[in-house]
């Protein structure tokens, strides 16, 4: 993961997944289109980004894989978010970073939890116990941003306590925690090698996770984020965005 220049920070990911055999196919590759191309609400002719789709193909443990590319004047927003199957307990995968003006950066990435660690704790052993270590040295370093408690706390319980997620910070920020960073995309690499991530009960399974994105991709949980977004392209195509992230392609 190159990130003497940030902007690749969520991109080197996406070539690592790609790299890796996730058994994902991404629509538009032969044409090299993206699935969505992204315009201003204001200026529709002028490009504000592009939103990048990935299905799952034949064994993978993985239904899609989604990166939203948004440049709003001198703020850039890449996400990526990698989902498990709905009726299954695969994590899923969320990584984050937003240029801003002057030189600033906010990052994050997280492993989201799918099951309540009271029911199956042995589940957050498996996924999150090789994180302890990466962790703890991004957020102890005092002078990291992520060190300090969450922004959102609302949105954060939706998410693991592992998650790693900067407040305002810099580019010498983001270079010392790359090492910690890598460990957490190459940890997720190899769950999706692993196999019996099958739910006791695939239905119940399903709703519980339609819950879960609902929530944490909800206006009201995370207003700032959304209503940025709505602010460049629209509330019509910001709603497409988030239908694309909640929806399942298998």
């Amino acid at each position: 993961m190159n990130t003497d220049n940030p902007v690749n920070f969520v991109t080197d990911a996406i070539s690592s997944c790609e790299s890796t055999g996730l058994l994902l196919e991404e629509f538009g590759k032969h044409n090299n289109d993206p699935y969505l191309k992204i315009n201003f609400e204001e200026k529709p002719d002028l490009s504000a980004g592009w939103l990048r789709l990935w299905k799952s193909i034949d064994g993978s443990p993985l239904d899609r894989m989604v990166y939203l590319h948004l440049s709003a004047g001198p703020a850039l927003t890449q996400l990526l978010f990698i989902f498990g199957k709905p009726e299954s307990t695969f994590p899923h995968m969320h990584l984050q970073l937003v240029n801003l003006p002057g030189e600033g950066l906010v990052y994050n990435i997280d492993i989201l939890p799918r099951i309540d660690p009271i029911e199956d704790f042995e589940w957050f052993n498996r996924v999150y116990r090789q994180l302890r270590r990466p962790y703890r040295k991004a957020t102890q370093e005092e002078q990291n941003s992520c060190a300090q408690a969450p922004a959102n706390p609302a949105l954060a319980v939706l998410m693991s306590p592992w998650g790693i997620a900067s407040q305002r910070t810099d580019n010498d920020e983001l270079l010392r925690v790359e090492p910690q960073l890598n460990e957490y995309m190459k940890h997720y690499l190899n769950l999706t090698s692993q196999s019996d991530w099958s739910s006791k009960d695939p239905s119940a399974q399903k709703q519980r996770d339609r819950k879960h994105l609902n929530l944490f991709l909800s206006d009201e949980l995370d207003p700032r984020a959304w209503n940025g977004v709505y602010r460049v392209v629209g509330k019509k195509m910001g709603m497409q965005i988030k239908h694309i992230m909640l929806n399942p392609l298998n």
